[in-house]
């Protein structure tokens, strides 16, 4: 990963978020400019952010190696070309 490329990872400390965490990082990543952020939590909370996010959805993540708390990588999605509109029952 090149300097420039570093630099443009935003960090957002949700540390000390204990209730209602992946509404914050929705938040925190819907004013995000570039396409990756790191987010802070605390640690042992990978699999609250795991059932949140691994569906699918805008963001891919990963967690990186952390002292004291955890680290989650988020990295934007490219757009799919292919998507499509699905309608459900409340459409109708």
């Amino acid at each position: 990963m090149t300097d420039e490329k570093k630099a443009a990872v935003q960090t957002f400390d949700l540390r000390h978020v204990t209730c209602g965490l992946v509404p914050a990082i929705l938040d925190a990543l819907a004013g995000l400019e570039g396409d990756e952020a790191d987010v802070l939590v605390r640690a042992g909370i990978e699999t609250e952010i795991i059932n949140g996010f691994g569906t699918g959805g805008d963001w891919n993540f990963r967690f990186l190696p952390s002292f004291g708390h955890g680290l989650a990588r988020f990295s934007r999605r490219p757009p799919d070309p292919a998507k499509r509109v699905r309608l459900d029952l409340l459409d109708y």
